[in-house]
């Protein structure tokens, strides 16, 4: 019976996405195991340290589904032991006692760290497609809204104008960062470990170099510069990235949530008919995806302190560092796609007022503008007057309820400087958004430049 929110038969899909509890399911992690064991087998027979028939043998008999689960279950409760039990059901499977000859020269810490790692590498390939995916639609968002104005926020307040195209086009470099990260660790991180009990090789009669070599290679992992038993970092930094790649999405899914508000009303997650959200009040319209971006991004964030908690050490083998990625990386990996996978959906359907959008530039009352105000002023007055000038016209606003351009046409010196028509073209917003097209272009085409270029695209 399930007792964890992702496997859960009723909510596990909010929770995580079955494509990747498929890749971290029981059954997927120990055919893992015996493939890396049928390739040490094949290994071995090609390098005449085991019968050709035997390496047949474990080959033919190596699948989870002709294994006894029950017997294997039974077996982990009397020994205790990660990987014994399978170990032995395969090799009663085995006919004319060739299953004497599986994980000949092994210890159990490299099958199930290159198991692991063969998981990880599984889960890449999808966590980097459907992050492209996401870095398409906020390619396609900035795009469409370059020119849509809109009011830019510090500090929780109104600050100046920008365009919703400068904000997703900030949102997609961020996302491409990430991408490049993942790009930039492939080699680094994707190797297996074959080395024996202390890593020391010693246990493959002078092969165990080559042996290494030949296994990953056939099963499609690199060779490590040195054994790894005791060195976690590899899975520590891909841990790290896509805590990263998390944030950056419950960051996107606050900012969602922030501009769906009501009194704010610029953007809204996509809506189905059908979809509840309140038992008591009817009316509500919650934005259930973009808090579940923010909220499982915490947890991943949580998880990635357990993933660097693993490279402490000890010696030449520590359970007590490893066994805890068990959790933290499968675990990772299955929040981190949800978020994907909610962060695909609400980017590719993602609603835009541009209207509402227009009426909070003048919430402030033309306020918004009081930097063009002042640079215009600056050029006639200097800067640091024209700044306590429009201080002091800025406050007329506030404390006497005036429009900012009631206030400057009241001034006299505003007046003898600027006319009412010039006034009106500093304080239209569209005229205040900077360089928002060039710099989605320049967003744009760094993206496109990157996309080709990617290791899994070659």
């Amino acid at each position: 019976m399930a007792s964890h929110m992702i496997d859960y038969e009723i909510y596990r899909d909010a929770w995580g996405t079955a494509e990747m509890r498929e890749i971290w399911s029981e059954r997927a992690m120990l055919q893992r195991w015996l493939d890396i064991e049928v390739a040490l087998a094949e290994v071995q027979a090609e390098l005449k340290v085991i019968p050709p028939e035997a390496a047949r043998e474990i080959k033919a008999k190596a699948k989870v589904e002709d294994v006894d689960w029950e017997t294997i279950k039974k077996e982990y409760a009397r020994t205790g032991h990660s990987i014994v039990p399978l170990l032995r059901e395969v090799q009663r499977l085995c006919r004319n006692n060739l299953g004497e000859y599986i994980h000949l020269g092994a210890t159990t810490q490299d099958i199930t760290d290159t198991g692991m790692m063969l998981g990880l590498r599984q889960a890449h390939r999808v966590l980097v497609r459907d992050l492209e995916a996401i870095e398409a639609s906020l390619m396609k968002l900035a795009q469409e809204h370059k020119n849509t104005p809109m009011a830019g926020r510090t500090h929780g307040q109104q600050a100046l104008p920008i365009t919703f195209g400068i904000k997703a086009a900030i949102w997609l470099r961020e996302v491409s960062r990430h991408l490049e990260r993942l790009a930039q660790c492939e080699k680094r991180i994707f190797v297996g470990n074959l080395s024996g009990g202390v890593g020391s090789y010693a246990s493959f009669g002078g092969l165990g170099l080559e042996t290494e070599r030949r296994v990953m290679e056939k099963i499609g992992l690199g060779q490590s510069d040195s054994p790894w038993h005791v060195a976690r970092d590899r899975f520590a930094e891909y841990c790290l990235i896509l805590a990263m790649v998390a944030t950056t999405l419950g960051k996107i899914g606050n900012e969602v949530y922030e501009l769906q508000k009501m009194e704010i009303g610029e953007l809204q997650e996509p809506f189905q008919p059908g979809q509840v959200g309140s038992s008591t009040m009817p009316h509500k319209r919650n934005p259930e995806i973009a808090e579940a971006l923010h909220g499982l991004s915490k947890i991943v964030r949580h998880l990635a302190g357990l993933a660097l908690e693993t490279m402490f050490a000890e010696h030449e083998r520590d359970g007590a560092a490893w066994k805890p990625e068990w959790v933290a990386v499968p675990e990772i990996c299955i929040y981190t796609h949800a978020i994907l996978d909610k962060g695909k959906y609400i980017l590719a359907h993602l609603g835009v007022n541009r209207e509402r959008m227009g009426k909070n530039l003048n919430l402030l009352g033309g306020l918004i503008l009081s930097e063009n105000v002042m640079l215009a002023l600056g050029e006639k007055l200097g800067k640091q007057s024209a700044h306590t000038l429009v201080y002091h016209i800025a406050g007329r606003v506030y404390d006497e309820g005036l429009t900012f351009k009631e206030a400057l046409m009241q001034d006299r010196e505003v007046r003898q400087k600027f006319s009412e028509e010039e006034i009106d073209r500093m304080l239209d917003p569209a005229r205040y958004v900077g360089e928002s097209e060039a710099i989605v272009a320049r967003a744009v085409a760094r993206t496109q430049e990157e996309y080709s270029k990617r290791p899994w695209r070659s």
